[in-house]
């Protein structure tokens, strides 16, 4: 798996190189794969059906067991410091072992480097970069995008050695490239795909999600489509399948004509009950008021509604029978609807909203 030998190669390196060097390698080795045969661009789209497990700057996956794996990195405090380059390599083992035997494998990370993370001007390096492999078809492929040096654009294709055939693929902080034949094929994966491809979706042991999103609409009540407060993370899956994106404490499903569903709950795990449902998809309301209404007409439809301002989120909020009735609020419009557990205090409602899955 040439992607995996690529990041072996950076952890080798990273002990005895500085920062920008490895940058460089980071890059560098990527983009420049064994030779042409079988190359094309790549634009760093995940190639599967599958649920994108966002487990942050750890190692802690909601579906370890799930093929295709499809996971989203943080990775923008390798700050030195306080140590974060360290504490960024010593985990980066746990993340090849989990991603090695799968057979379909998605990545999505997001990188920056400091020299102190409090002082931005510091900033190295930052990229966003998207990988894949496919054992079953024996491709795989790469993609960098907002490359840059210190705060400046960064061009890959002005790296030293940098192949011209790849140069077309790459220009102005982003570019990538696939290839085929470069990862082994693997015959179990063969027979997996031939059972199920990974790219139609509701593949084995709930890995894969339906093609295409869920259709929204619907009232705005004790729960919102599909998912009522309190309901288990469990039976949230067994209602609606498995959501487009997942982290250790939220499932989010994308709507058909934009927005997301997505329910918070209160600890990780199928146990763990939804204290947060949030919407921004227009099509669900709560007694007429929706996404895009007038913050005017939502305080005339729920009078005596309190105004407030929670870790720099703006809400109106009036409390229900048996739920709280939450409007994000901007520029005198509705922006999102949510409903919370009665009684859940707003500072903790507003961190849920902060921490959902966009």
């Amino acid at each position: 798996m040439w992607h995996i030998r690529v990041y072996a190669g950076l952890m080798r390196r990273a002990a005895g190189t500085g920062l920008l060097t490895v940058v460089l390698l980071f890059i560098s080795l990527h983009a420049a794969l064994a030779d042409d045969q079988g190359v094309t661009g790549y634009d760093g789209k995940n190639p599967f059906a599958c649920t994108l497990q966002q487990v942050g700057q750890g190692t802690n996956f909601p579906e370890p067991n799930a093929d295709p794996f499809c996971v989203e990195y943080d990775k923008r405090h390798q700050n030195i410091d306080k140590l974060g380059v360290v504490d960024f390599l010593s985990k980066e083992p746990a993340r090849f072992a989990a991603a090695s035997p799968k057979c379909f494998y998605f990545q999505r990370d997001h990188w920056r480097g400091y020299v102190s993370e409090s002082q931005p001007s510091t900033q190295t390096y930052a990229w966003d970069g998207s990988y894949f492999f496919d054992k079953a078809r024996g491709i795989g492929g790469a993609y960098v995008e907002n490359f840059s040096f210190a705060g400046e654009t960064g061009d890959p294709t002005q790296l030293p050695g940098f192949p011209d055939q790849y140069k077309p693929y790459f220009s102005k902080g982003r570019g990538g490239v696939q290839k085929s034949g470069d990862v082994t094929v693997d015959p179990n994966c063969v027979k997996k795909f031939q059972r199920h491809d990974p790219r139609a979706g509701g593949g084995p042991g709930g890995a894969g999600v339906s093609h295409g999103c869920r259709v929204p609409g619907g009232r705005v009540g004790h729960g919102i489509g599909g998912i009522r407060l309190g309901a288990r993370r469990s039976g949230v899956r067994h209602a609606l399948g498995a959501p487009t994106v997942e982290s250790l404490r939220f499932v989010s499903y994308c709507m058909t004509g934009g927005g997301r569903l997505a329910a918070g709950f209160g600890k990780a795990g199928a146990s763990g009950r939804a204290l947060l449902v949030m919407t921004n998809s227009t099509p669900f309301d709560a007694r007429g008021i929706h996404v895009g209404s007038k913050v005017a007409d939502a305080k005339k439809r729920f009078p005596y509604t309190r105004a407030l301002t929670r870790r720099g989120i703006r809400l109106l909020v009036k409390g229900r029978h048996g739920y709280t009735l939450l409007f994000g609020i901007a520029h005198g419009r509705v922006r999102f609807v949510a409903i919370s557990k009665p009684g859940l205090p707003l500072a903790r409602v507003a961190k849920l909203i902060r921490a959902a899955p966009r």
